[in-house]
């Protein structure tokens, strides 16, 4: 179970996001609400506003608050206020929380903090090998060397034999997928890679044993190994990028053409340029071209279509999963201010 990133932030000294000045409450906002198990903030937040990333705007928040902060679990009981002419959503003290027991339940996950947006929508590309750099990376890292009686697949619970392992406990067999380019600038970004499975050390050894133990597509031999990395926090403060922070869409990590709702995409930004984990950017479709009456040519507005989170960064690229998205999204696709 995911913890709440914000006593992270204060231990590694970083700064707090500013957020924009306004809020929009949404015509329907409820005076009160009781937080339901599979809630998250965003989704909280999109009740009352209608823009859901600015909820540390609703709560908000300042040091003292995060410095000693008021999670909200299920059966939280909230409501909103007004200070200052300002709208503030407040954790009601004074109404019990109504938690519903079953013996299917456990209360531990039912007192679970809610977090930023779904956890297991983006757990699973928070620790696998998504993108590398450098090619010479991929071909310095052990590698599957030969499986069981001379097969080449290899199946759950089957051994694999690897050169090179420096380490014991668990492995990532991953392969080279697709080489990234930057569509505005033709730069090479990288390259995407294809997790196939995890598998634990038997024997460290001149050559090693180790057993398959997950299968994502198929683990073959030839297959590099990266070291398993422990899943990080994955709970966010969503934050405005500065206003000159603009890119496009490359992909979906499925390769699907037409993006929708909770899909994470590649972005053609990172570290270098600024993105940060929490950045919360629109996505625009770009302008059409037609012939007006007089037969010239005409742009069209930019339409916003969505928006994405940024959760994981690296160099030159980010991944971000898809919210709020109103039409198909597209490679290629803007992104700038939401």
């Amino acid at each position: 179970m995911f913890k709440p990133i914000i006593p992270l932030i204060l231990a590694l000294g970083l700064s707090l996001p500013v957020f924009a000045d306004t809020l929009a409450l949404r015509d329907d906002a409820p005076q009160r609400y009781v937080v339901k198990r599979g809630d998250t903030l965003w989704d909280i937040a999109g009740r009352y506003l209608t823009s859901p990333w600015q909820w540390p705007q609703l709560w908000q928040m300042n040091r003292a608050e995060i410095s000693n902060p008021h999670w909200i679990f299920p059966g939280d009981t909230l409501y909103m206020d007004m200070v200052d002419g300002k709208p503030r959503l407040r954790l009601d003290n004074s109404a019990p929380r109504v938690v519903k027991l079953s013996p299917e339940v456990r209360t531990e996950d039912l007192d679970s903090a809610i977090p930023t947006i779904q956890a297991k929508v983006i757990e699973p590309f928070l620790r696998r090998p998504l993108l590398i750099e450098d090619q010479n990376t991929y071909l310095q890292s052990p590698k599957i060397i030969a499986g069981p009686d001379n097969r080449v697949i290899l199946t759950t619970n089957d051994h694999a034999y690897s050169q090179g392992l420096d380490a014991a406990g668990r492995w990532q067999a991953y392969r080279l997928g697709r080489t990234i380019i930057d569509p505005d600038s033709g730069e090479q970004l990288g390259y995407e890679v294809t997790y196939s499975g995890d598998l634990s050390v038997d024997k460290l050894d001149q050559v090693s044993t180790l057993t398959v133990h997950k299968i994502a597509e198929e683990v073959l031999v030839g297959d590099h190994l990266l070291k398993s990395m422990p899943t990080p926090v994955s709970n966010y403060i969503p934050h405005e990028p500065p206003a000159t922070l603009q890119g496009r869409i490359i992909n979906s990590y499925a390769g699907v053409n037409e993006i929708g709702q909770q899909f994470n995409v590649l972005i053609n930004r990172g570290a270098r340029d600024g993105v940060e984990v929490g950045h919360v950017f629109g996505i625009y479709r770009a302008s059409r071209i037609i012939k007006g009456d007089d037969k010239q040519a005409l742009a069209l507005p930019s339409e916003k279509v969505g928006r994405l989170i940024v959760f994981r960064v690296f160099n030159k690229a980010a991944y971000g999963l898809v919210l709020g998205a109103t039409q198909p999204i597209l490679p290629a696709d803007r992104i700038a201010l939401p």
